[in-house]
């Protein structure tokens, strides 16, 4: 991949402001935490009325990579990712997703340590991330 496949062009399903079919996620940065929160959306389901878990999984992945990125001005992408769905999140549900690095972080690190939760307003969490993100540049 060359060195422009790391640029941000805008056009990211979950954060690009210029993709017209994507999220349009706004992140908010706290201390060494990172949140969005995202309607369920019909577009996004699986089954009937359920969101698809895969949804939950790529908005774990993007506030996972934002947190060195917003925090160090680090680029990293995503080496490894494990996921566990807990619960169902049906359709129109308000899901709140956050990040925050497993140890210590460093702006020169070449390997984040991350973990996400994604949970419903009541609290409830319906699904956990672990990764990896690496420098990329």
């Amino acid at each position: 991949m060359t060195q422009s496949g790391w640029e941000d062009d805008g056009r990211c399903y979950v954060c690009g402001p210029h993709n017209a079919e994507g999220m349009k996620l706004a992140f908010t940065l706290s201390g060494e935490t990172i949140e969005t929160s995202f309607v369920a959306e019909k577009r996004h389901q699986g089954y009937r009325d359920v969101l698809h878990g895969g949804f939950l999984a790529m908005v774990m992945d993007e506030v996972m990579v934002l947190l060195p990125y917003r925090l160090y001005g680090t680029v990293t992408a995503t080496a490894e990712l494990s996921v566990k769905l807990a619960r169902p999140v049906s359709v129109g549900s308000r899901v709140t997703v956050r990040a925050m690095f497993e140890g210590t972080a460093k702006p020169d690190q070449r390997l984040y340590r991350v973990r996400a939760e994604c949970r419903m307003d009541d609290g409830t969490i319906v699904a956990t991330a672990q990764g990896r993100c690496a420098r990329v540049r």
